[in-house]
């Protein structure tokens, strides 16, 4: 190596490069700690690089190393306009392993073709990888994204022929089990509050709750399932039209605690009490901004760490890029069931 003596305005790598007389990618390499390096040369190029002043600019890193040190969400502008939603706590969570694992986030929201995104970030090599959100029952996007041969990860499931990664929580047996435990403390006029019809997960829990029907040798009402968005306010407007109809029911499963509240404030409006003229039990409690604790009297709920799955979609990603995993990888959050004060015996 040179031993010439570096000017302190060598700040960019090709120049750092030269006045050691080594090459830039070794200057790259070494200040990166790759194994091909010896441990003296690196210590060597750092040293000087310190004396010149010298900052790593991301895209030469990029380029020495064939990655981008980044993946990309993808999303819907509007989660980010929801007032209810979980979106945060995901973001959080995926945040968290970016950090720790010393990659870079971009995030990627779209108004309409979110497939024009997806291919501009798979033509452009701005990311290694993507996160996808609210697969739907038949998701184009995965024959899509296996064409382009960009590494992702769903967060859920879609029902394509096809290989995937994702991490799920479990919506089919949550949503039989709170429809379970409303028909085993003889409930029978039962509606389910559930999302829209089109996403995956809103049809694996109307199958479930039709399922916990079933294994009792019973049978929902038809119009029993409604499929409307995660809001307060649906909750509650549906559950008002119910509630104010000629049959009556006497329990309500709603598949986010921001609709309970809405069933809550609908029971009230009609003069009858939550866990006593009705009950009301929720899936996926966790979410910022409302608790079942908070409720009067409390939410039975179920409960999955929210932020917890947007830690594992970084991660396992992550993994995928760097070749940590070479198959895909499928996780179904567990889920507790916690019994409160808003179930009562019909």
């Amino acid at each position: 190596m040179s031993g010439k003596r570096l000017r302190k305005s060598a700040t960019d790598l090709k120049s750092l490069a030269a006045q050691l007389g080594v090459s830039q990618s070794t200057v790259s390499r070494a200040l990166h700690g790759h194994p091909a390096i010896p441990e003296t040369t690196r210590r060597r190029v750092q040293s000087a690089a310190d004396a010149a002043g010298y900052r790593p600019n991301a895209r030469a890193r990029s380029l020495a190393i064939g990655k981008a040190e980044a993946i990309g969400l993808v999303f819907p502008l509007e989660r980010l306009q929801l007032p209810e939603t979980n979106f945060v706590d995901v973001l959080a969570g995926i945040s968290t392993v970016v950090t720790e694992r010393n990659y870079s986030l971009l995030l990627s929201p779209f108004m309409d073709d979110e497939t024009a995104v997806l291919r501009k970030l798979a033509s452009s090599k701005a990311v290694d990888g993507v996160i996808i959100t609210r697969p739907l029952v038949d998701d184009p996007r995965i024959a899509l994204l296996n064409s382009l041969g960009l590494p992702y990860v769903v967060h859920g499931r879609t029902e394509v022929d096809a290989p995937f990664s994702y991490v799920d929580t479990d919506n089919d047996n949550s949503f039989e089990r709170l429809t379970g435990l409303l028909l085993d403390y003889g409930h029978r006029r039962i509606v389910a509050v559930n999302g829209l019809a089109h996403f995956r997960y809103a049809a694996a829990r109307a199958a479930a709750f039709h399922r916990a029907f079933a294994a009792r040798g019973l049978s929902a009402r038809a119009e029993a399932v409604e499929f409307v968005s995660m809001t307060e306010q649906t909750g509650y407007e549906t559950a008002l039209r119910h509630l104010r109809g000629a049959n009556r029911p006497t329990a309500f499963v709603c598949g986010s605690v921001f609709q309970a509240r809405g069933v809550y404030r609908a029971i009230a409006a009609c003069g009858l009490a939550v866990g006593k003229d009705v009950s009301v039990v929720a899936h996926d409690d966790g979410v910022r901004g409302v608790t079942a604790l908070e409720l009067m009297p409390p939410l039975t709920a179920t409960y999955t760490p929210i932020r917890k799955s947007g830690e594992l979609l970084a991660a396992t990603l992550i993994d995928l890029i760097e070749g940590k995993r070479n198959s895909p990888s499928r996780t179904i959050m567990p889920f507790d069931l916690i019994l409160r004060g808003s179930v009562q015996v019909a």
